[in-house]
């Protein structure tokens, strides 16, 4: 991707106000890359001043709700990339954003814009123990459609399966106790049996001898 399809990526998420300093944070880039960029975005109305004392900047069409619902023309994927980052999840355990973009090499915002991607095209997805490859063969599709907010969909149905899981454990856990006395007591309660046997046996015993 071009430094030009980072910071429309970056834009295209981001609804708040920004600055080039925000935005090369987020996308990796040098402030001095970013920032002609930002001229370039404001001369095509991509984006505007939303401060007339400092460099701050908002997406134009940033309380649009129509615009941009499906298919968003300024994004560029790369199959490679793409492909590289889904052999990345197939090969480890990842559970955030930051630590894959850590081993990727790549920013958090990058990682971000492919990952929705390729969940939006069912190629990945999320169990108990992170991001997984679901399917290799859809990824000429990333892109095609973005479902915005499947990442966080994706966590909470997750989230809730574990909660279920805990009480369903609990639930199990309680039901055996319930169900039986603690193995300690149990061992305790035969030893007093066998313990009152055998005196009465010997008892027993000692009265025949007598006679």
């Amino acid at each position: 991707m071009t430094p030009r399809d980072l910071i429309l990526n970056f834009v295209n998420q981001y609804d708040k106000p920004f600055d080039a300093a925000l935005i090369a944070n987020m996308t990796g880039l040098e402030i001095k890359e970013v920032e002609p960029i930002i001229t370039e975005l404001i001369e095509d109305k991509t984006i505007k001043l939303a401060s007339k004392r400092e460099p701050i900047y908002a997406r134009s069409n940033r309380f649009n709700t129509n615009v941009d619902r499906q298919i968003r023309p300024n994004w560029h994927f790369d199959p490679k990339a793409a492909l590289a980052l889904i052999n990345l999840i197939e090969r480890g355990r990842f559970t955030s954003i930051r630590s894959i973009a850590e081993v990727f090499g790549r920013s958090r915002q990058w990682v971000f814009v492919y990952l929705e991607a390729l969940a939006s095209a069912g190629v990945i997805g999320v169990n108990q123990y992170g991001y997984c490859v679901l399917n290799k063969k859809d990824v000429g599709n990333v892109g095609v459609k973005i479902k915005r907010g499947i990442l966080k969909d994706l966590h909470s149905h997750v989230s809730e399966l574990r909660k279920r899981q805990q009480i369903q454990e609990e639930l199990d856990t309680w039901h055996l106790k319930s169900k039986s006395p603690e193995p300690l007591e149990k061992e305790m309660e035969a030893f007093d049996s066998y313990n009152q046997g055998t005196m009465q046996t010997l008892n027993k015993n000692q009265r025949i001898f007598y006679l």
